[in-house]
Protein backbone atom coordinates (compact mmCIF):
# COMPACT_ATOMS: atom_id res chain seq x y z
CA UNK A 1 0.00 0.00 0.00
CA UNK A 2 1.49 3.35 -1.06
CA UNK A 3 1.94 6.03 1.60
CA UNK A 4 0.48 9.40 0.72
CA UNK A 5 3.20 12.01 0.62
CA UNK A 6 2.74 14.92 3.01
CA UNK A 7 2.04 18.27 1.40
CA UNK A 8 1.28 21.78 2.66
CA UNK A 9 -1.88 21.60 0.55
CA UNK A 10 -3.24 19.22 3.15
CA UNK A 11 -3.04 22.00 5.77
CA UNK A 12 -4.52 25.15 4.17
CA UNK A 13 -5.40 26.72 7.52
CA UNK A 14 -1.76 26.84 8.62
CA UNK A 15 0.32 29.96 8.17
CA UNK A 16 4.07 30.36 8.38
CA UNK A 17 3.53 33.67 10.22
CA UNK A 18 0.54 32.64 12.34
CA UNK A 19 1.84 34.25 15.53
CA UNK A 20 2.09 37.68 13.87
CA UNK A 21 -1.41 37.73 12.34
CA UNK A 22 -3.14 38.95 15.51
CA UNK A 23 -0.46 41.57 16.14
CA UNK A 24 -0.81 42.96 12.61
CA UNK A 25 -4.61 42.92 12.92
CA UNK A 26 -4.27 45.22 15.97
CA UNK A 27 -1.61 47.45 14.38
CA UNK A 28 -3.76 48.25 11.33
CA UNK A 29 -6.58 50.15 13.11
CA UNK A 30 -3.94 51.87 15.26
CA UNK A 31 -2.34 53.26 12.09
CA UNK A 32 1.00 51.46 12.41
CA UNK A 33 0.63 48.95 9.56
CA UNK A 34 -0.34 49.39 5.92
CA UNK A 35 -3.92 48.39 5.17
CA UNK A 36 -3.20 47.18 1.65
CA UNK A 37 -0.47 47.13 -1.00
CA UNK A 38 -2.82 47.07 -3.99
CA UNK A 39 -1.40 49.47 -6.67
CA UNK A 40 -4.85 49.65 -8.28
CA UNK A 41 -6.22 51.53 -5.26
CA UNK A 42 -3.69 54.28 -4.43
CA UNK A 43 -6.35 56.39 -2.72
CA UNK A 44 -6.39 53.96 0.22
CA UNK A 45 -2.82 54.95 1.08
CA UNK A 46 -3.85 58.63 1.24
CA UNK A 47 -6.86 57.84 3.42
CA UNK A 48 -4.65 55.76 5.69
CA UNK A 49 -2.13 58.60 6.03
CA UNK A 50 -4.84 61.14 6.96
CA UNK A 51 -6.40 58.67 9.42
CA UNK A 52 -3.02 58.07 11.06
CA UNK A 53 -2.28 61.80 11.46
CA UNK A 54 -5.70 62.68 12.88
CA UNK A 55 -5.78 59.71 15.28
CA UNK A 56 -2.36 60.22 16.81
CA UNK A 57 -2.39 64.02 16.95
CA UNK A 58 -5.74 64.05 18.77
CA UNK A 59 -4.94 61.21 21.17
CA UNK A 60 -1.36 59.91 21.44
CA UNK A 61 0.79 62.96 20.72
CA UNK A 62 -1.50 65.37 22.61
CA UNK A 63 -1.39 63.03 25.62
CA UNK A 64 2.41 62.91 25.50
CA UNK A 65 2.60 66.70 25.13
CA UNK A 66 0.42 67.22 28.21
CA UNK A 67 2.63 64.84 30.21
CA UNK A 68 5.75 66.73 29.07
CA UNK A 69 4.13 70.03 30.07
CA UNK A 70 3.36 68.53 33.48
CA UNK A 71 7.04 67.70 33.99
CA UNK A 72 8.28 71.11 32.84
CA UNK A 73 5.81 73.04 35.01
CA UNK A 74 6.27 70.94 38.16
CA UNK A 75 8.83 71.75 40.86
CA UNK A 76 8.27 68.71 43.09
CA UNK A 77 10.69 65.81 42.54
CA UNK A 78 8.12 63.24 43.70
CA UNK A 79 5.51 64.58 41.28
CA UNK A 80 8.06 64.70 38.46
CA UNK A 81 9.06 61.08 39.10
CA UNK A 82 5.40 60.03 39.03
CA UNK A 83 5.15 61.46 35.50
CA UNK A 84 8.63 60.66 34.18
CA UNK A 85 8.46 56.90 34.55
CA UNK A 86 5.47 56.89 32.16
CA UNK A 87 6.61 59.79 29.97
CA UNK A 88 9.88 58.04 29.13
CA UNK A 89 7.85 54.99 28.10
CA UNK A 90 5.87 57.26 25.77
CA UNK A 91 9.13 58.64 24.32
CA UNK A 92 10.12 55.05 23.52
CA UNK A 93 6.73 54.64 21.82
CA UNK A 94 7.43 57.71 19.66
CA UNK A 95 10.73 56.17 18.50
CA UNK A 96 9.00 52.88 17.65
CA UNK A 97 6.12 54.62 15.86
CA UNK A 98 8.35 56.87 13.75
CA UNK A 99 10.52 53.88 12.85
CA UNK A 100 7.59 51.70 11.71
CA UNK A 101 6.15 54.59 9.68
CA UNK A 102 9.51 55.27 8.06
CA UNK A 103 10.12 51.59 7.26
CA UNK A 104 6.51 50.54 6.65
CA UNK A 105 7.31 49.27 3.15
CA UNK A 106 10.34 47.28 4.34
CA UNK A 107 8.31 45.78 7.21
CA UNK A 108 5.52 44.76 4.84
CA UNK A 109 7.99 43.17 2.39
CA UNK A 110 9.73 41.32 5.24
CA UNK A 111 6.48 39.75 6.40
CA UNK A 112 5.29 39.05 2.85
CA UNK A 113 8.52 37.22 2.00
CA UNK A 114 8.46 35.32 5.29
CA UNK A 115 4.88 34.18 4.67
CA UNK A 116 4.85 33.50 0.93
CA UNK A 117 8.34 32.98 -0.50
CA UNK A 118 8.52 29.35 -1.71
CA UNK A 119 12.20 29.05 -0.76
CA UNK A 120 11.12 28.89 2.92
CA UNK A 121 8.32 26.39 2.28
CA UNK A 122 8.11 23.64 4.88
CA UNK A 123 8.49 20.24 3.21
CA UNK A 124 8.04 17.67 5.96
CA UNK A 125 5.41 17.04 8.60
CA UNK A 126 8.13 17.18 11.26
CA UNK A 127 9.12 20.67 10.11
CA UNK A 128 5.50 21.86 10.26
CA UNK A 129 5.04 20.39 13.72
CA UNK A 130 8.12 22.09 15.19
CA UNK A 131 7.39 25.34 13.33
CA UNK A 132 3.79 25.59 14.55
CA UNK A 133 4.82 24.68 18.08
CA UNK A 134 7.27 27.60 18.07
CA UNK A 135 4.61 29.92 16.62
CA UNK A 136 2.16 28.94 19.36
CA UNK A 137 4.79 29.56 22.03
CA UNK A 138 5.43 33.06 20.68
CA UNK A 139 1.68 33.75 20.54
CA UNK A 140 1.32 32.73 24.21
CA UNK A 141 4.17 35.09 25.19
CA UNK A 142 2.47 37.88 23.21
CA UNK A 143 -0.90 37.39 24.91
CA UNK A 144 0.62 37.22 28.40
CA UNK A 145 2.75 40.33 27.87
CA UNK A 146 -0.07 42.39 26.34
CA UNK A 147 -2.62 41.33 28.96
CA UNK A 148 -0.18 42.07 31.80
CA UNK A 149 0.49 45.54 30.36
CA UNK A 150 -3.22 46.34 30.02
CA UNK A 151 -3.86 44.93 33.50
CA UNK A 152 -1.28 47.33 34.98
CA UNK A 153 -3.14 50.25 33.37
CA UNK A 154 -6.55 48.96 34.51
CA UNK A 155 -5.36 48.69 38.11
CA UNK A 156 -3.96 52.24 37.87
CA UNK A 157 -7.31 53.55 36.62
CA UNK A 158 -9.19 51.70 39.35
CA UNK A 159 -6.61 52.54 42.01
CA UNK A 160 -7.19 56.29 41.74
CA UNK A 161 -10.83 55.70 42.69
CA UNK A 162 -9.74 54.31 46.07
CA UNK A 163 -8.60 57.71 47.27
CA UNK A 164 -10.83 59.75 49.63
CA UNK A 165 -13.83 61.47 48.05
CA UNK A 166 -12.26 64.94 48.28
CA UNK A 167 -8.92 63.84 46.74
CA UNK A 168 -8.68 63.79 42.95
CA UNK A 169 -5.91 61.75 41.35
CA UNK A 170 -5.43 60.83 37.69
CA UNK A 171 -4.17 57.43 36.48
CA UNK A 172 -1.34 59.23 34.63
CA UNK A 173 -0.44 62.72 35.81
CA UNK A 174 -0.72 65.28 33.02
CA UNK A 175 -0.98 69.05 32.73
CA UNK A 176 -4.63 70.15 32.50
CA UNK A 177 -5.17 73.73 31.28
CA UNK A 178 -8.25 74.26 33.48
CA UNK A 179 -9.30 73.58 37.05
CA UNK A 180 -10.29 69.91 37.12
CA UNK A 181 -10.52 69.25 40.88
CA UNK A 182 -14.27 69.17 40.65
CA UNK A 183 -16.57 66.07 40.64
CA UNK A 184 -17.90 66.68 37.14
CA UNK A 185 -14.77 68.02 35.44
CA UNK A 186 -12.64 65.32 37.02
CA UNK A 187 -14.48 62.57 35.15
CA UNK A 188 -13.97 64.35 31.83
CA UNK A 189 -10.22 64.42 32.42
CA UNK A 190 -10.21 60.86 33.83
CA UNK A 191 -12.01 59.53 30.72
CA UNK A 192 -9.59 61.23 28.32
CA UNK A 193 -6.65 60.10 30.45
CA UNK A 194 -7.81 56.50 30.47
CA UNK A 195 -8.59 56.31 26.75
CA UNK A 196 -5.28 57.94 25.73
CA UNK A 197 -3.26 55.80 28.16
CA UNK A 198 -5.00 52.62 26.96
CA UNK A 199 -4.29 53.48 23.32
CA UNK A 200 -0.62 54.22 23.95
CA UNK A 201 -0.31 51.07 26.09
CA UNK A 202 -1.72 48.83 23.34
CA UNK A 203 0.41 50.63 20.74
CA UNK A 204 3.55 50.16 22.80
CA UNK A 205 3.02 46.47 23.50
CA UNK A 206 1.99 45.51 19.95
CA UNK A 207 4.91 47.40 18.43
CA UNK A 208 7.21 45.66 20.91
CA UNK A 209 5.91 42.29 19.82
CA UNK A 210 6.04 42.94 16.07
CA UNK A 211 9.69 43.95 16.40
CA UNK A 212 10.30 40.85 18.53
CA UNK A 213 8.50 38.76 15.91
CA UNK A 214 10.91 39.93 13.20
CA UNK A 215 13.78 38.55 15.27
CA UNK A 216 11.85 35.45 16.32
CA UNK A 217 10.98 34.54 12.71
CA UNK A 218 14.58 35.09 11.67
CA UNK A 219 15.84 32.74 14.39
CA UNK A 220 13.23 30.20 13.29
CA UNK A 221 14.55 30.33 9.71
CA UNK A 222 18.04 29.57 11.00
CA UNK A 223 16.56 26.66 12.93
CA UNK A 224 14.87 25.45 9.73
CA UNK A 225 18.26 25.41 8.01
CA UNK A 226 19.60 23.41 10.96
CA UNK A 227 16.74 20.89 10.76
CA UNK A 228 17.50 20.28 7.09
CA UNK A 229 21.24 19.96 7.69
CA UNK A 230 20.59 17.35 10.37
CA UNK A 231 18.26 15.45 8.02
CA UNK A 232 20.82 15.12 5.21
CA UNK A 233 21.02 11.44 4.22
CA UNK A 234 21.90 9.47 1.12
CA UNK A 235 18.62 8.03 -0.11
CA UNK A 236 17.67 6.66 -3.51
CA UNK A 237 14.23 8.33 -3.48
CA UNK A 238 15.63 11.84 -2.84
CA UNK A 239 17.81 14.27 -4.86
CA UNK A 240 21.59 13.95 -4.52
CA UNK A 241 23.03 15.37 -1.31
CA UNK A 242 25.06 17.96 -3.23
CA UNK A 243 21.82 19.33 -4.71
CA UNK A 244 20.18 19.45 -1.29
CA UNK A 245 23.23 21.29 0.05
CA UNK A 246 23.02 23.80 -2.78
CA UNK A 247 19.36 24.52 -1.94
CA UNK A 248 20.23 24.93 1.75
CA UNK A 249 23.10 27.26 0.86
CA UNK A 250 20.82 29.39 -1.32
CA UNK A 251 18.28 29.58 1.49
CA UNK A 252 21.05 30.58 3.90
CA UNK A 253 22.08 33.43 1.58
CA UNK A 254 18.48 34.67 1.57
CA UNK A 255 18.23 34.42 5.35
CA UNK A 256 21.46 36.43 5.75
CA UNK A 257 19.89 39.11 3.55
CA UNK A 258 16.79 39.03 5.77
CA UNK A 259 19.09 39.41 8.77
CA UNK A 260 20.35 42.72 7.39
CA UNK A 261 16.78 43.86 6.70
CA UNK A 262 15.68 42.80 10.19
CA UNK A 263 18.55 44.76 11.74
CA UNK A 264 17.38 47.87 9.87
CA UNK A 265 13.84 47.37 11.21
CA UNK A 266 14.67 46.74 14.88
CA UNK A 267 17.90 48.71 15.38
CA UNK A 268 16.54 52.12 16.45
CA UNK A 269 13.48 50.89 18.45
CA UNK A 270 15.63 48.56 20.54
CA UNK A 271 18.28 51.25 20.98
CA UNK A 272 15.71 53.78 22.18
CA UNK A 273 14.06 51.26 24.48
CA UNK A 274 17.33 50.13 26.07
CA UNK A 275 18.61 53.69 26.60
CA UNK A 276 15.35 54.89 28.18
CA UNK A 277 14.57 51.73 30.16
CA UNK A 278 17.25 52.28 32.79
CA UNK A 279 15.69 55.65 33.67
CA UNK A 280 12.15 54.24 33.51
CA UNK A 281 12.98 51.49 35.99
CA UNK A 282 14.85 53.79 38.38
CA UNK A 283 11.98 56.32 38.47
CA UNK A 284 9.51 53.46 38.98
CA UNK A 285 11.61 52.27 41.92
CA UNK A 286 11.79 55.79 43.31
CA UNK A 287 8.02 56.12 43.14
CA UNK A 288 7.58 52.79 44.94
CA UNK A 289 10.02 53.93 47.61
CA UNK A 290 8.06 57.14 48.16
CA UNK A 291 4.64 55.44 48.33
CA UNK A 292 3.32 54.24 51.67
CA UNK A 293 2.67 50.51 51.67
CA UNK A 294 -0.93 50.91 52.85
CA UNK A 295 -1.61 54.37 51.39
CA UNK A 296 -3.31 53.14 48.21
CA UNK A 297 -3.11 49.44 47.51
CA UNK A 298 -4.48 49.81 43.96
CA UNK A 299 -1.84 52.36 42.91
CA UNK A 300 0.89 50.44 44.72
CA UNK A 301 -0.01 47.22 42.95
CA UNK A 302 -0.24 48.94 39.55
CA UNK A 303 3.20 50.52 40.04
CA UNK A 304 4.69 47.11 40.87
CA UNK A 305 2.99 45.71 37.77
CA UNK A 306 4.35 48.57 35.66
CA UNK A 307 7.92 48.00 36.85
CA UNK A 308 7.60 44.26 36.17
CA UNK A 309 6.19 44.84 32.69
CA UNK A 310 9.02 47.28 31.94
CA UNK A 311 11.61 44.68 32.93
CA UNK A 312 9.92 42.19 30.60
CA UNK A 313 9.81 44.86 27.87
CA UNK A 314 13.61 45.11 28.04
CA UNK A 315 14.08 41.35 28.29
CA UNK A 316 11.99 40.30 25.26
CA UNK A 317 14.00 41.99 22.44
CA UNK A 318 17.24 40.98 24.13
CA UNK A 319 16.05 37.37 24.35
CA UNK A 320 14.85 37.09 20.75
CA UNK A 321 17.92 38.93 19.45
CA UNK A 322 20.07 36.45 21.35
CA UNK A 323 18.06 33.61 19.78
CA UNK A 324 19.13 34.77 16.31
CA UNK A 325 22.81 34.52 17.25
CA UNK A 326 22.27 31.23 19.07
CA UNK A 327 20.38 29.57 16.19
CA UNK A 328 22.92 30.80 13.65
CA UNK A 329 25.83 29.60 15.76
CA UNK A 330 24.28 26.13 16.13
CA UNK A 331 24.42 25.37 12.38
CA UNK A 332 27.96 23.98 12.63
CA UNK A 333 26.78 21.37 15.14
CA UNK A 334 23.81 20.59 12.88
CA UNK A 335 26.20 19.75 10.02
CA UNK A 336 28.16 17.38 12.26
CA UNK A 337 24.91 15.67 13.26
CA UNK A 338 24.14 14.84 9.62
CA UNK A 339 25.23 11.60 7.98
CA UNK A 340 28.28 13.35 6.48
CA UNK A 341 30.63 10.35 6.78
CA UNK A 342 28.72 8.53 4.02
CA UNK A 343 28.85 11.42 1.52
CA UNK A 344 31.14 11.47 -1.48
CA UNK A 345 34.25 13.68 -1.64
CA UNK A 346 32.75 16.59 -3.66
CA UNK A 347 29.85 16.85 -1.21
CA UNK A 348 32.15 16.88 1.81
CA UNK A 349 34.30 19.58 0.19
CA UNK A 350 31.17 21.67 -0.34
CA UNK A 351 30.25 21.18 3.31
CA UNK A 352 33.71 22.34 4.43
CA UNK A 353 33.36 25.50 2.35
CA UNK A 354 29.90 26.05 3.81
CA UNK A 355 31.28 25.66 7.33
CA UNK A 356 33.78 28.46 6.59
CA UNK A 357 30.78 30.74 6.08
CA UNK A 358 29.34 29.62 9.42
CA UNK A 359 32.41 30.78 11.35
CA UNK A 360 30.77 34.21 11.53
CA UNK A 361 27.35 33.76 13.18
CA UNK A 362 24.62 36.31 12.58
CA UNK A 363 24.43 39.20 15.03
CA UNK A 364 21.85 41.96 15.24
CA UNK A 365 23.38 45.33 16.08
CA UNK A 366 21.46 48.20 17.63
CA UNK A 367 22.48 51.52 16.04
CA UNK A 368 25.95 50.01 15.48
CA UNK A 369 26.47 50.49 19.21
CA UNK A 370 25.81 47.14 20.89
CA UNK A 371 24.70 43.63 20.03
CA UNK A 372 21.09 42.79 20.81
CA UNK A 373 21.36 39.96 23.30
CA UNK A 374 21.03 38.94 26.93
CA UNK A 375 24.28 40.63 28.08
CA UNK A 376 22.83 44.06 27.28
CA UNK A 377 19.77 43.19 29.39
CA UNK A 378 22.00 42.51 32.41
CA UNK A 379 23.87 45.80 31.84
CA UNK A 380 20.61 47.74 31.58
CA UNK A 381 19.30 46.35 34.85
CA UNK A 382 22.62 47.15 36.54
CA UNK A 383 22.53 50.73 35.19
CA UNK A 384 18.95 51.15 36.39
CA UNK A 385 19.96 50.16 39.93
CA UNK A 386 22.96 52.52 39.85
CA UNK A 387 20.81 55.49 38.77
CA UNK A 388 18.17 54.58 41.38
CA UNK A 389 20.79 54.55 44.15
CA UNK A 390 22.16 57.91 42.93
CA UNK A 391 18.69 59.53 43.01
CA UNK A 392 18.07 58.25 46.54
CA UNK A 393 21.39 59.71 47.73
CA UNK A 394 20.60 63.06 46.10
CA UNK A 395 17.14 63.07 47.67
CA UNK A 396 18.62 62.37 51.13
Amino acid sequence: MAVKKWSTRNTPSMSRTAAANTIIAVLKPLGYWQWTRDPRRPYIEKVERVYRIVLHITVSFSFISLMLAGVLLSQDLEEISSILHILLTEFALVVKALNIWRNCGAAWRFMDEAANDPIYALRQQSEWTKWQRAQRSFAIVTYIYCLASVAALVFACIGVMMTPADVYVLPCNIYVPFEWHHPRRYWYVWTYNTIAALMTCISNTTLDMIYCYFMFHLSLLYKLIGWRLRALRRRADEPPVIKQMSEIFQMHVNVRRLTTECETLVSMPVFGQIILSAFILCFSGYRLQQMGNMENLGMLFSTVQFATVMAVQIFLPCYFGNKVTESSNALTDDIFNSDWTTFDVPTRKFMILYMELLKRPANLMSANYFKIGLPIFAKTMNNAYSIFALILNMNN
